[in-house]
Formats: structure tokens, C-alpha cells, sequence
């Protein structure tokens, strides 16, 4: 186990969270670190998939090959997420993940990981309560794209990007940078660009989020929240 592995995000999540300190160190063996650059390819669909990833600072977006040719941004991964699951698996990745910003990560190689969940029972548990989470994520998403409208969306966006570490508080405001442009936030929210930009017009107009560019001050995070979850 790494320097800083004692105040990685990754070692918080429900994959750990029951493990003792010496079984940490043992999971934490079969990690290894490894830096990737703003745009640069963790990973890319149909590529042998020989790794599981552990993202400990950064960025990381994830993203599908459509028939026409073009891509699709499915999600935005923070800090203390796993992902690259799918090695564990199958024998190739359906998905690409690329850096939205410089990044550390540890990755696993399967097999190593593999070994470390037939031998040690409270880490294959701990993988069944992560992926159970992960079911019940996808199918909050699945509900919020089904029965939420286009305000309700990008004000839930905004919202769980305040929990990253790109946000900072300053006289009770909090200030962004937003890690994708609107193009892309259409994509994630299943809305046209045009949409994006008229709500943000009214979130302006509210004196609720001030945006210039991808900086991004949310003023009224009170009735930011009521906009989410009306």
C-alpha cells in the first residue's frame, strides 16, 4: 500500500468500508498507481480488458461509440470511484473512459483481484454491497432521465458536483468549474444544447446560478435544491 493510501476516497466507499486495516494493505498490494493526462485514454471500448481502476484524484468520463460514428457521454466519474468493472467479467471493455482533467488512479489487474476475492470472503461481500449500490444508482439515473423535466435535470447536475473537489464555498456561494462543456452536459442529460442554455438563462434569471464560460457560481443552493427535487 502507497504513501497515500491512508486518505484515498476510494478506501471509503462500501467496497472497503467493513475491511480491517490489514486486509486494506492486502487488497491494497494488487494497486498499482498510475497517472493519465487531460484527454488521455484509461481504457477504450473493445480493448482487452485486463484491468479494474480506482480513481483517487481528477476526472474521468465514460463514454459509448454510437453506430452513426459518434460518441455518447453515459457518466461523469469523481474521486473514490471504482470502475472498469466489467474486467472482472468479461473479456472486454463496452466502454471507453477518458480523463476530463489530469488524474490519479490505482488499477488492479483482474486476475490479481480476482485472487484477493476467493480468498478473502469480506472483500467478495463488500463487492456484492458495492454493486448493489451501483443498481440502485443506475436505477435513480434511469428514473430521473424517465420522469424528471429539463430544469429538474441540470439542477440535480449541478448539485452532485458540488460533493466534488472542484467546488469551493466562498460567502456562502459555491463556485464551479464545470468538467464538461454544455455539448456534453446535453449528452449526459439526454437534452438538446439549446435546453441547456435556456435553463441555465432561467437559473440566472432566479438569481439562483450565475455561469460564465465553465465557471459556474451557484448563489441560491437552497432553491437550487427545491428545483431537483420538486
Amino acid at each position: 500500500m502507497g504513501p497515500g493510501c491512508s486518505n484515498c476516497p476510494v478506501l471509503k466507499n462500501s467496497l472497503y468500508r467493513s475491511l480491517s486495516d490489514s486486509q486494506i494493505q492486502t487488497i491494497g498490494c494488487a494497486f498499482r498507481p498510475a497517472t493519465f493526462r487531460r484527454n488521455q485514454i484509461l481504457y477504450f471500448e473493445g480493448g482487452i480488458a485486463q484491468h479494474l481502476f480506482a480513481l483517487h484524484t481528477g476526472l474521468v468520463k465514460i463514454v459509448k461509440s454510437l453506430e452513426n460514428g459518434k460518441d455518447r457521454i453515459t457518466g461523469v466519474l469523481f474521486p473514490g470511484e471504482l470502475f472498469g468493472l466489467e474486467s472482472l467479467t468479461d473479456s472486454s471493455y463496452p466502454l471507453t473512459a477518458v480523463a476530463l482533467r489530469d488524474c490519479e488512479v490505482c488499477a488492479a489487474p483482474r486476475e490479481e483481484f480476482s485472487s484477493y476475492m476467493r480468498t478473502n470472503p469480506e472483500i467478495a461481500i463488500g463487492m456484492v454491497r458495492f454493486l448493489v449500490g451501483e443498481l440502485k444508482r443506475v436505477r435513480t439515473q434511469v428514473t430521473d432521465m424517465s420522469f424528471k423535466d429539463a430544469r429538474m435535470k441540470v439542477a440535480t447536475f449541478l448539485l452532485s458536483l458540488i460533493t466534488s473537489d472542484n467546488a469551493a464555498a466562498d460567502n456562502g456561494n459555491v463556485n464551479l468549474v464545470l468538467p464538461l462543456s454544455r455539448q456534453e452536459i446535453s449528452e449526459v442529460l439526454e437534452l438538446s444544447p439549446e435546453t441547456i442554455s435556456r435553463t441555465f438563462g432561467y437559473f440566472r434569471q432566479e438569481q439562483m446560478v450565475v455561469a460564465r464560460g465553465r465557471h459556474l457560481v451557484i448563489q441560491n443552493r437552497t432553491a437550487l435544491e427545491g428545483v431537483a427535487h420538486r
